[in-house]
């Protein structure tokens, strides 16, 4: 297997992704080679130069200039084609850097102390901008799983330039190393350029315009937005501390330029190879098992740890381990998590507050970190090590927000979903086969019929034999095959006591009589509940009355008929628990009396059991007729598809325990033709069920690799024996399921890549 195909497998990419995500990730690539040159060159021309002490008061210029650099930026990003806007700021910065050069030769001082402001004003601009237009070209899915392999590339682009520096820095002078900031510059432009361009329709909310007032706006209001700002501002203020208590002891070693640059070049190089590594190995993986909170968690943790450490060993040892951890996550797995938590914003809200939280909101944390310094170490001369302290604070705030961040997420995905399913006609679903990981090739049903079995569910209603005379009593004419003789016996008959409930309960089945023997056994009252709840649970009772029993007892306002329901859920028929969770549906929303104790488990279980069983099953699953479904509005119309009674099903439970428009809108998201909203449908799914349902369910509703379908694809005698092991629920009797033996075992065999069309 090629290195390209193995890639492609461990990240998931899949088919019409490969382009986009190759150049994110080569434009990624080229972002964070242009910070990590930026970075090291400025910091070694910067400290050559002027005290280490003076640092913070070019932490508090930044902070201050971010203001209007970020304001600017944000504006030209919301208030047009952000790729464009974005391409021509690549292009300004490249200028301004070539420019500094000139200066250099007239006023050394000052053209360092703009080479630092402005690359790292263009570091942030730059890397904030990046990031929004590339998920601009990703669903909230496809973000899941590539921005991992995305992020890959800026860490290779920081181990490969820092470990490069070195021996660059050995060969070449510093304004030869400026120059390749500008070659950096315009490999992210060419990446950019070679992007697919986005529809038009995606360029909405083009014209507004935005700026800091407004983006602060969005924040405050906005809880995950707020959660994403004040993550920004802890974990950037906690790592301005440790840098700076990193590089005092790194300037207290007297190294020259040419060997602090190198040093600093080596330091990112190698943190840059250990974050790739956890790029590639752990950040999506962590993500898809351990959730939103636990990935957020890692880095703060690891602050905890360094600022111990430093407060009790002060060295270059433990600096350059606690500050190599730090670097080293913020920019392989928390810069992953960071990025994938704007995802669910709307793109135009996205545009107005990603820059201000990446860059105003950043700068104003370094900002204050830098004021802390200030009074700290410049003002007080307190000793440094002790400044820990505050790292470790800052690091426990970080583990609070990062769990709230977690619960949030979820209904910010929530809040998408709606707002972007409000849109859709959903009186017209995507025809195409739901099980996109079926069991075979074969249309099972069609295969069956070729043979002559034919499933009982399609078998016609028993009809009553009984034929009777003149004298004959009201309970005799009421069981009479002559329908003239039921409907005079219903009409002349006023006075129902439970000597009839046996008859009337019979009339159930007779589609034309329903409704009148419905009103005839509710005027009896408890006793005829009680019957039909019997008849409702005995899986030997006659099938076509227990699967109209649903109906009655969705309108009686008692808690032993929910209670029924609610048994009914584990019936053996598959059509006997699809009615009865309609029942329950509509009791939820008519807000009749609900069953004692622990419902909600009742239900879980349901559907424990419904998504564990094979994908034969939920292909073969069907009701007689929609007569008694069609005012339940679940779904908007059914095409026909196999699963779709069973997915429909699965959904509707979860409706009765979850959120029942948000569950509602989900499943809509699956089964209709929008990619985006069956990627939020699914993102929601998986942040709000619990494991094991979402690790059954998955595989019915299609979000899986191509090499995990393939996996899943079944062979005939599998099929077989599955479908053997269920005959007495689905087929009539030992002849049929001889038949589908023959029938299964003469058919070809099933296709290798596991599609289930016919």
């Amino acid at each position: 297997m090629i290195l390209s195909e193995l890639l492609t497998r461990w990240f998931d990419v899949r088919p019409g992704e490969g382009r986009k995500a190759l150049l994110s990730f080569l434009g990624a690539y080229s972002v964070i080679s242009f910070l990590i040159l930026a970075r090291a060159l400025r910091e070694s021309l910067y400290l050559s130069s002027f005290d280490v002490k003076t640092l913070p008061y070019m932490t508090i210029a930044v902070a201050v200039l971010s203001l209007p650099t970020a304001g600017l930026f944000g504006r030209m990003m919301g208030s047009g084609d952000p790729h464009r806007v974005f391409s021509m700021f690549v292009v300004g910065l490249g200028v301004v850097i070539a420019a500094i050069q000139t200066l250099n030769a007239v006023e050394p001082a000052v053209a360092t102390v703009t080479f630092f402001l402005v690359t790292v004003l263009g570091a942030s601009l730059l890397t904030s901008g990046f990031w929004m237009v590339t998920a601009e070209q990703f669903s909230i899915r496809q973000a899941k799983r590539l921005f991992g392999l995305i992020g890959a590339g800026g860490t290779l682009g920081a181990m490969i330039t820092g470990v490069s520096l070195s021996f660059l820095t050995s060969r070449l002078t510093t304004l030869q190393l400026v120059l390749g900031l500008d070659v950096m510059l315009a490999m992210t432009l060419f990446f950019q350029l070679r992007m697919p361009k986005l529809a038009p329709h995606d360029h909405h909310q083009e014209g507004q315009k935005t700026g800091i007032r407004e983006g602060l706006a969005l924040v405050f209001e906005r809880p995950h937005l707020r959660n994403i700002a004040t993550l920004v501002f802890v974990a950037t203020m906690a790592s301005t501390i440790l840098d700076w208590q990193f590089k005092e002891l790194v300037y207290s070693a007297n190294l020259t330029e040419a060997e602090m640059t190198g040093f600093f070049g080596a330091f990112y190089g190698w943190t840059g190879v250990i974050a790739l590594l956890i790029q590639v190995f752990v950040a999506a993986r962590l993500m898809s098992t351990a959730g939103i909170a636990t990935s957020l968690s890692v880095l703060p943790v690891l602050l905890l740890v360094g600022s111990a450490g430093m407060l009790l060993l002060p060295s270059l040892f433990v600096a350059t381990l606690a500050r190599g951890g730090d670097n080293t996550l913020r920019k392989s797995l928390h810069r992953s998590v960071l990025e994938y938590l704007y995802v669910p914003v709307p793109v135009a809200v996205r545009r107005k507050t990603k820059t201000f939280i990446d860059s105003v909101v950043d700068s104003a944390a370094g900002g204050v970190g830098a004021g802390l310094l200030f009074v700290w170490v410049t003002w007080a001369g307190l000793p440094s090590p002790y400044l820990s302290v505050f790292v470790g604070g800052l690091a426990v705030a970080f583990m609070y927000v990062s769990i709230k961040t977690g619960a949030e997420y979820a209904r910010a995905v929530r809040d998408r979903l709606a707002d972007d399913g409000e849109e859709l006609d959903t009186s017209e679903f995507d025809r195409r086969n739901l099980l996109t990981v079926t069991m075979t090739r074969l249309d099972l049903a069609k295969e069956l019929a070729k043979v002559g079995v034919t499933l009982d569910g399609d078998a016609p209603e028993p009809g009553p034999d009984l034929v009777v005379g003149e004298d004959a009593t009201t309970l005799d004419r009421i069981l009479a095959a002559d329908a003239a003789v039921v409907e005079r016996a219903l009409d002349e008959c006023d006075d129902w006591d439970e000597t009839h409930i046996e008859a009337l309960a019979r009339l159930l089945s007779r589609t034309d009589f329903y409704s009148r023997a419905v009103q005839a056994l509710l005027s009896i009252g408890e006793p005829s509940v009680r019957h039909v709840i019997d008849m409702l649970l005995d899986e030997h009772a006659d099938f076509i009355i227990r699967r109209r029993i649903p109906r009655i007892l969705a309108e009686i306002n008692t808690a032993a008929a929910d209670q029924a329901l609610l048994d009914a859920l584990a019936a053996g028929r598959f059509e006997v628990r699809y009615r009865a969770a309609i029942a329950l549906s509509r009791r939820r929303k008519a807000g009749l009396a609900i069953a004692e104790g622990d419902w909600q488990s009742i239900v879980w279980q349901a559907v424990a059991r419904e998504v564990s069983r094979d994908r034969p099953i939920w292909e073969l699953q069907k009701i007689l007729d929609e007569a008694d479904t069609r005012e339940e509005d679940f779904v908007g119309q059914r095409v026909g598809v196999r699963g779709e009674l069973s997915l429909e099903h699965t959904f509707r439970q979860l409706s009765l325990v979850l959120d029942a428009e948000a569950v509602k809108m989900a499943f809509h998201g699956i089964v209709m033709d929008d990619e985006n909203l069956k990627s939020l449908s699914l993102e929601y799914l998986e942040q709000i069920l619990p494991a094991d349902i979402r690790d059954r369910l998955w595989p019915f509703i299609g979000d899986i690799s191509d090499y995990q379908r393939r996996k899943s694809t079944r062979s005939v005698d599998e099929v077989v024996e599955d479908l053997s092991k269920t005959g007495m629920t689905l087929f009539g009797g030992a002849a049929d399921r001889a038949a589908l033996h023959d029938a299964l075992r003469a058919h070809e065999n099933p296709r290798k890549d596991g599609d289930g069309d016919d």
